[in-house]
């Protein structure tokens, strides 16, 4: 059975408004990171966080639940209406964090299992001590950086908001919000991982027969699901703006690596021009390569399609 995934992954973006954390009065500006190119020179470009991401990841997930594709795999309160508060509850009309043992949380919630969580509350009374608890995260995520050798752009739009109805005190003057934001334009690489093989599993348990708190069904259930928010991931379904600001994207190179044994180094980053010869070079013999491009790499099988990698890594679930 399918133990571990990595993905490489380069896509072209434009118009994008992914990052735009900077916020001074009406101005919203996108983020930009200083990083070296090949040859060690200082760049600057926008680029976009793991975080944005990995939360992009979870709520694909959370929409191939909640949509009915995956019916029988369970979600917390707080990850059912998209919280980031997790574990979670409804208590009293209100969303609340929920301190539980590890195995309740896993049973409870495949976000909670999947992304991991982390409680850290005060103590309620004097002579109560405080939680900490953590799950560390199954799906692992770099930051969304530009390619090396293309020109990466961004400008800044004036957009206004128009309301009909009038002011207290402007007569008839309508009211008028005007407001700046950023929008940026590139090629971008982004790796991720997905240990398959700690999907369900609680890390006190490792000595016993079986470390897995569901069984063989519901881990099939949730690894499929996990694999599958990357789809959306990859087709630009990523954030803030999509109401308004959906990413003009354009897949370049997919490229996979799993393994049906035990865990994966990372792969090199796609923003490098040769990532796919030095990553194939770095793994062990029990990586199996899939790729989907231009390219024609020694030692992978090149698919026709994005989806046929897809189908493949889902078939080796079922195994």
């Amino acid at each position: 059975m399918l133990k571990f995934v990595t993905l490489a992954v380069k896509v072209q973006l434009n118009v994008h408004d992914l990052n735009n954390e900077t916020v001074a009065g009406n101005v919203t500006d996108i983020r930009v990171m200083e990083f070296l190119d090949e040859n060690g020179t200082r760049r600057e470009a926008p680029a976009v966080s793991g975080r944005m991401l990995k939360h992009w990841h979870y709520e694909g997930m959370r929409h191939l639940i909640l949509n009915g594709l995956y019916t029988s795999v369970p979600l917390c309160a707080g990850c059912k209406v998209g919280e980031p508060i997790r574990p979670a509850e409804i208590k009293n009309g209100n969303l609340k964090q929920i301190a539980k043992p590890e195995e309740d949380a896993i049973l409870s919630c495949v976000i909670c299992d999947v992304h991991g969580y982390l409680i850290a509350r005060e103590a309620e009374g004097e002579s109560d001590r405080g939680i900490s608890a953590r799950r560390t995260s199954r799906a692992m995520f770099s930051w969304l950086m530009p390619v090396l050798g293309p020109e990466t752009t961004s400008t800044q739009v004036i957009h206004t908001r128009v309301s009909q109805i009038r002011e207290r005190g402007e007569g008839e003057q309508a009211a008028q919000m005007i407001f700046n934001k950023s929008y940026a334009s590139g090629i971008y690489a982004f790796v991720s991982a997905l240990d398959v093989d700690r999907i369900g599993l609680v890390e006190l348990n490792l000595g016993s027969s079986n470390p897995y708190v569901i069984n063989n069904n519901d881990r099939k259930n949730r690894i499929k699901v996990a694999l599958e928010a990357y789809r959306y991931l990859i087709s630009g379904q990523m954030g803030a703006s999509l109401s308004h600001a959906i990413p003009h994207m354009n897949p370049i190179e997919v490229f996979v690596a799993y393994s049906e044994v035990g865990p994966l180094p990372f792969p090199v980053s796609p923003m490098y021009s040769d990532y796919l010869s030095k990553t194939v070079g770095l793994f062990p013999q029990h990586a199996k390569f899939l790729y989907w491009g231009q390219k024609t790499p020694e030692g992978v099988i090149k698919k026709e399609k994005i989806s046929e990698i897809f189908d493949e890594l889902l078939g080796k679930v079922e195994e």
